[in-house]
């Protein structure tokens, strides 16, 4: 994905003869259409005029606006896509049918077995305490296999299939704590930013919903209406489902990656600084074009929702995004 990241004070957005245009303290850049898939703007120092945004709409490219958490808190896009109401039809009617509980599970399904993966990566750090975090994840993914029953409502569901991820992250957050340097001060996961970890995660994730809001409206989808996360007026909860699949290895890994190569962000009142937000955007983007399954991961992000899509329009099951093979 061909990404325009914007951050920093008195950049401003533009455009000129069908291209954007880059202001800046470091000058002036001129930036084809044709070279971006999407634009980040990441400090409230940035603006971005009407032309840009005419010209972003008639090239069918979307831009995300992002808070100094990296949460999304707006996605500029076109006003109209194809198959929209036969694909919202068919989603909503899923949370009465039964097919909801079985993307419920789905999609927690897939984001254990993920972290799974992503764990299987570290054996190499401590292999006894790794191994056995995977099998008591192994024996999460099995009870959650046995939820797979269409006759069980999803508001009755929904609870034991949370409480199943619930604990399968805690083993997988314990044992990211155990094999990630101390100096970090990372002791489980938390959406607070309590350290320079937790602040780089919740930042990449922030960055990660942005993306999975995109991939869904491109869809088709309500981004608004979730199955596994309970509705809330004004949170987009299909998003915060969606993320679930993508999260270990679209930002736990690359992050991950990045400590384990002894970098330690830049971290005061609970915030990361500048230079520190570009470095975890850098390692999403680049984490992005990394190849799972033959195909980048950018594209998958995509492709899944696309694929979520049709089978809920088809009324089949829906095969989740699974980034390995467990050993």
């Amino acid at each position: 994905m061909r990404a325009l990241y914007l951050d920093g004070y008195g950049v401003r957005l533009g455009a000129s003869k069908g291209a954007l245009v880059v202001r800046g303290r470091e000058g002036e850049r001129y930036i084809p259409l044709s070279e971006v898939d999407l634009v980040v703007v990441a400090s409230s120092g940035v603006s971005v005029s009407s032309r840009a945004m005419r010209l972003l709409t008639a090239a069918g490219v979307e831009m995300v606006v992002l808070d100094y958490r990296g949460y999304p808190v707006g996605v500029y896009y076109a006003s109209s896509y194809t198959r929209t109401p036969a694909t919202r039809r068919a989603q909503y009617l899923a949370y009465y049918n039964g097919a909801g509980v079985r993307l419920a599970v789905e999609i927690a399904y897939s984001k254990v077995y993920n972290q799974a993966c992503i764990l299987q990566d570290l054996l190499y750090a401590n292999r006894r305490v790794v191994r056995e975090s995977i099998e008591r994840m192994r024996t999460a993914l099995d009870m959650l296999d046995g939820l797979r029953d269409r006759s069980m409502g999803l508001d009755a569901a929904r609870g034991k299939i949370m409480n199943i991820e619930a604990h399968a992250a805690h083993v997988y957050w314990s044992t990211i704590a155990a094999v990630l340097p101390g100096d970090l001060g990372f002791q489980g996961r938390s959406q607070e930013p309590i350290d320079p970890v937790n602040a780089s995660l919740n930042y990449g994730y922030g960055i990660l919903y942005g993306l999975s809001w995109r991939a869904l409206v491109l869809a088709g989808l309500d981004p608004y209406a979730g199955f596994l996360h309970s509705d809330r007026s004004g949170k987009p909860t299909l998003s915060f489902d969606y993320v679930e699949m993508f999260r270990a290895h679209v930002v736990d890994k690359p992050l991950i990656d990045l400590f384990h190569r002894g970098w330690k962000p830049g971290f005061e009142a609970g915030r990361l600084d500048n230079s520190s937000r570009k470095r975890v955007a850098e390692a999403v983007f680049n984490g992005l074009k990394r190849k799972i399954n033959g195909e980048p991961l950018e594209g998958q992000v995509r492709v899944y929702a696309l694929r979520l899509a049709k089978a809920l329009r088809d009324g089949v099951d829906y095969a989740g995004f699974r980034g390995c093979r467990l050993r």
